[in-house]
């Protein structure tokens, strides 16, 4: 049973869990050294009387680009143009992104199956972005020259020049460690992945009076791994035929950076829909089906275990969440990088011996241990690196005077929320004050979304449309449980 006044009070306290991170982030205030009014910024709240502002340089209009319009990208930017409206000349903000559309992650496998829109989940850049006053470029960079302060992008290699650079471009799929994995292996990133798996999902659809099992590789069981292998699971279940969903993981136990409360939820869902897991386990090769006598996409898949033991499992459908490389443009560049290619920055998010350059999300690196590669560090990440880029611009321009120290992150850690299925989710936060799950976590998990959203508009269009679908599908099935029940 739904009860919707308590997911109303959970929603309230995850709200302020949220608050109380952006009470930890920095204000910025006005002050006045040498004669000269300066922007700073201080610890306190993130407030918005910086509008109010006005500050003036009597030099040229400042560059900042921003690569990477993931999350950490696109609400960097946003930050940034909320900080310098009010600024004579204003600097100008430019978005680069490969991509049209900016994509809400979390939600992605919804969109798969149609229980979100594409709106919802991947609004176009420019839709975003209108009257925000940052400029969205759609292009893939191929290279940084840090001397000269230029981008190239593959537009016949043309140069962009910035004054402030912030890389969040994030990681891509690979399967060049693993022989044959690229040919049949789909990872789950794109909106182009994403509509692949619907394709591939309604032909085993189409097959459904076929009497041959139905059998699904996960690889990776990490949060999308075990998600997928969930979903995927319960979305094949509703035919007649044999289902076998079996998750792959080179880790001792799944989802190894959750909370012990989400890791045993999933658990005991994927026991429940009789997900195989095998951990420990290493893929060693996929290969073309022997038994696949048409040019469809059924492959063997070679594992093994920590005991070098080896197996062979056929899959219809192969799915790879594992496995991730810094984009080229990041590797094509003399930025300092680890030994998996991230750029290596300092406790500011400022790349290491570079004053103007700011690396933020899956593509860098800001600690020993790395930071979790989730959304949550990289908007934590970018509202921080946007104070600490506006910092950087105004200790140029005031180069007589001393300069104002950047700001060093610190992770706020706000919880977790998985999909384990249609109407089921679970959801852990304030450090483990609130932990739910089932229908009711469902329901506010994607409430909490549609509040994440980068811009209120679309903020309100995703809690109207997961509102209305959640709480009347939930109703629906009460009903229906009613009137089936003798």
């Amino acid at each position: 049973m739904v009860q919707l006044p308590r997911v109303v009070k959970l929603l309230f306290f995850h709200l302020l869990s949220i608050e109380a991170w952006q009470i930890s982030l920095p204000s910025t205030r006005r002050h006045f050294v040498g004669g000269k009014q300066m922007l700073t910024a201080e610890s306190g709240t993130w407030s918005s009387a910086l509008h109010a502002q006005n500050i003036s340089y009597d030099v040229k209009s400042d560059k900042v680009c921003i690569v990477g319009g993931g999350f950490g990208g696109l609400y960097c930017a946003l930050a940034i143009s909320s900080l310098v409206e009010n600024m004579t000349p204003r600097p100008t903000i430019t978005l680069l992104d490969k991509r049209e559309r900016f994509i809400f992650l979390p939600l992605l496998y919804e969109l798969c199956v149609g229980d979100a829109t594409l709106d919802e989940v991947a609004p176009t850049y420019v839709s975003l972005l209108a009257g925000t006053g940052v400029d969205f470029v759609q292009a893939e960079c191929t290279g940084i020259d840090v001397s000269q302060r230029d981008l190239f992008t593959e537009d016949n290699d043309a140069e962009m020049s910035y004054d402030a650079l912030v890389l969040a471009t994030g990681t891509e799929a690979t399967f060049s460690h693993v022989p044959g994995a690229e040919g049949f292996a789909l990872p789950f990133y794109t909106i182009e992945d994403c509509f692949e798996l619907r394709r591939r999902l309604n032909l085993l659809d189409c097959e459904a009076d076929s009497s041959a099992p139905v059998e699904v590789v996960v690889v990776g069981a990490g949060y999308s791994g075990v998600e997928l292998a969930l979903n995927i699971g319960e979305k094949l279940g509703g035919t007649s035929r044999d289902i076998s969903v079996h998750l792959i993981h080179r880790g001792e136990d799944i989802l190894q950076a959750a909370s012990e409360f989400n890791r045993d939820s999933s658990k005991k869902q994927l026991e429940a829909k009789c997900v195989n897991i095998l951990t420990g386990t290493s893929v060693l090769e996929v290969a073309k089906s022997s038994a696949d006598t048409t040019d469809g996409g059924r492959c063997t898949v070679t594992v093994q275990d920590k005991d070098g033991i080896s197996r062979q499992l056929n899959a219809d459908l192969l799915l790879w969440t594992a496995g991730s490389k810094p984009a080229d443009g990041v590797m094509n560049s003399s930025l300092p990088k680890d030994k998996a290619g991230r750029v290596v920055t300092g406790k500011t998010l400022r790349v290491k011996g570079i004053e103007d350059v700011f690396a933020i999300g899956d593509c860098s690196r800001a600690a020993l241990e790395p930071y979790p590669a989730t959304a949550q560090v990289a908007m934590q990440q970018a509202q921080l690196v946007a104070c600490n880029v506006v910092t950087t611009l105004q200790n140029k321009k005031n180069r007589l005077q001393e300069n104002e120290k950047l700001l060093p992150f610190n992770y706020n850690n706000l919880g977790e929320m998985m999909t384990l299925g249609k109407s089921d989710a679970t959801i852990n936060s304030l450090g483990g004050l609130v932990q739910l799950s089932g229908t009711s976590a469902s329901i506010l998990r994607r409430l909490i979304y549609a509040v994440r959203m980068p811009t209120t508009s679309q903020a309100a269009r995703a809690a109207l449309s997961s509102s209305v679908s959640r709480v009347s599908k939930a109703i629906l099935e009460k009903q229906q449980n009613k009137y089936d029940s003798p």
